[in-house]
């Protein structure tokens, strides 16, 4: 078992917001996504941008604006939200007082969907075609 310990985390301010980087996890794993722990600071927001992979948020705790390209709604707690490649996003904490948390996964990156491919090619060929989730990440890559 490893455990990180929050309270020996390294927390970065990337994007406009505390992040604390969780996957890949250095001398203990490598997996084709990443993820983040992600804190808005009271009345600020993340910077608007875009990155070529697919992401999810789930707000652990908070209120909050989230934009994705010209569409705003309102988060909370609980809510989950992807964001698809490319679309520019940003989330804006609500409050003046409380942070706004939340959890980052993403996935389908051209690196990772390379790695995914490296992986694939050295298993031993079955029979029949891939299976077409696969045949879609590496026309991607």
């Amino acid at each position: 078992m490893r455990i990180a310990r929050s309270k020996d985390a390294t927390t970065a301010y990337e994007y406009g917001c505390d992040l604390r980087r969780l996957y890949p996890w250095a001398n203990v794993s490598d997996p084709l996504w990443g993820s983040a722990v992600c804190s808005v600071r009271p009345g600020e927001a993340t910077h608007p941008h875009s990155h070529d992979e697919d992401e999810t948020f789930i707000i652990t705790s908070g209120q909050g604006l989230m934009s994705v390209d010209d569409e705003t709604e309102p988060v909370g707690k609980g809510d989950v939200i992807f964001l698809p490649r490319n679309c520019r996003h940003t989330i804006q904490n609500a409050s003046n007082i409380e942070p706004l948390e939340f959890l980052t996964i993403w996935w389908g990156s051209p690196e990772a969907n390379a790695r995914m491919i490296n992986i694939v090619s050295g298993l031993t060929p079955a029979t029949g075609p891939l299976p077409k989730q696969l045949q879609d990440t590496i026309g991607r890559a």
